[in-house]
């Protein structure tokens, strides 16, 4: 397959499922899209950068067919299916189950919800695998718009929190019987997570058409009510499935990935990403944050906090020699850094810190020291300038000034939620430690 035959297949702009097939039109890889020209269009672009396992791939494709969705919650729900259906051998090989979601309905609670998982126990009924996890939480919270669920798993004596902003319908209260919320709600959400919408839409047609029939020839108050309740579910549904974006954000994500590489002529474009930064006060209640981003998304079964063994003597003396406690902070890096290179963990293809040039030549020091050849950045604002408007300044090895992106930039975009996850991850892990030693 190349490019020209590629123009002649008319592939459409619409969500769907895309299946490349190999010798004799076996599947060989089936991918989900919110734009399937767009999407397989870019596997040939002259700027992409692939594994050999995908150049291998792109080798053996004799022919290319495609499924399209009426939206995309739906071409994610399809090609999940589809995957578990043929499983398709690119699919397994390219695969890293770590990464791995699932949709689990708890149906051995008392009330039944819906959760996102990445084990699979005994008990509960599971969809997936899934593996963009940013598309699975979207998804999630727009069934419950649709499907007001609960996840207090026992009744109590009053309903949730969720109950008073009808995103629950209140089982958890005793607001509606336990077979209702499982007829009204858990059912129809295992029938369209199993691929089967129409047949939702038709039974509630159906009644919809049942219940005018019975209202023309024998009103009440009570089927009028079923009957507005039922017309308003059924476009309340195709108005929250048409206007939920999932795929293209995750598209997006990995398009601004591309830009990244390009913008600090990387050598590849990178797959991991991890992000650091340092939280304390004064030096005491120090931590460390690891956080990492696998192709433009944040992967929080890779994150990693660390308890920092520096003293806060250290940081104390630093901060009376310079007037600010900067140095402390720069060994605080360095200390982390060192750790986690002692373990045998997957090697990131960039690091972004959150720092100015002290830290970033902390940063360069512990990764020569450990013989690495890593690309590394930091991300600061000026000097007490936090707001989202003030100017991020990025510093590169060997260079004097920083360089100011626009705020529109795409590259900017991923550094910005790298450094903002690894600052918000680290900030946790030390309140956790001040308040576990206040409470001592």
């Amino acid at each position: 397959m190349n490019t020209k035959e590629l123009k002649k297949l008319n592939i459409p702009r619409s969500p769907g499922c895309y299946q490349f097939k190999g010798l004799r039109g076996k599947i060989i890889y089936i991918g989900k899209a919110a734009d399937l020209r767009s999407r397989v269009s870019s596997y040939w672009r002259a700027s992409a950068n692939h594994t050999p396992a995908k150049k291998k791939m792109l080798s053996e494709i004799k022919s290319i067919e495609w499924i399209e969705a009426d939206t995309e919650i739906e071409a994610l729900l399809l090609e999940s299916n589809l995957i578990k259906k043929h499983q398709p051998v690119y699919n397994i090989d390219m695969r890293d189950d770590k990464r791995f979601c699932y949709i689990k309905i708890s149906t051995e609670d008392e009330i039944p919800g819906v959760f996102i998982t990445r084990k699979i126990d005994k008990a509960g009924k599971y969809f997936g695998p899934f593996t963009a996890a940013q598309a699975v939480r979207e998804t999630v919270k727009a069934i419950r718009k649709i499907w007001p669920f609960c996840t207090e798993r026992k009744i109590k004596a009053k309903p949730c929190f969720y109950y008073q902003i009808n995103r629950c319908l209140g089982p958890c209260g005793n607001m509606v019987e336990i077979d209702e919320y499982k007829r009204e709600v858990i059912a129809p959400i295992i029938k369209f997570l199993s691929g089967n919408k129409k047949q939702i839409i038709k039974n509630i047609e159906k009644e919809i058409k049942e219940l005018t029939v019975e209202t023309h020839c024998n009103a009440s108050l009570d089927k009028e009510k079923r009957l507005q309740h039922l017309k308003y579910k059924l476009l309340n549904m195709q108005k929250v499935l048409a206007h939920t974006n999932i795929l293209s954000i995750v598209e997006k994500y990995a398009a601004d990935v591309v830009e990244l590489a390009k913008v600090l002529s990387l050598p590849k474009v990178p797959e991991r990403i991890e992000g650091y930064d340092i939280s304390n006060i004064f030096g005491r209640a120090a931590v460390g944050s690891m956080v990492v981003f696998k192709n433009g998304e944040p992967d929080k079964n890779e994150y990693r906090k660390f308890k920092i063994k520096v003293g806060p003597s250290f940081a104390k003396a630093s901060a009376d020699k310079q007037g600010k406690g900067k140095m402390g902070d720069v060994q605080m890096m360095q200390e982390v850094l060192e750790r986690r290179f002692n373990n045998d963990w997957p090697l990131p293809d960039l690091i972004i810190i959150d720092g100015g040039k002290g830290q970033l030549n902390g940063a360069l020091k512990e990764i020569k020291k450990a013989n690495l050849n890593i690309p590394v950045i930091a991300v600061s604002k000026g000097a007490g300038l936090r707001s989202a408007a003030a100017p991020d300044k990025i510093f590169f090895p060997g260079e004097k000034k920083p360089l100011e992106l626009s705020l529109a930039s795409p590259a900017l975009h991923v550094i910005k939620r790298v450094r903002d996850e690894a600052h918000r991850f680290a900030i946790k892990y030390h309140q956790l430690l001040r308040k576990k030693k206040f409470l001592k």
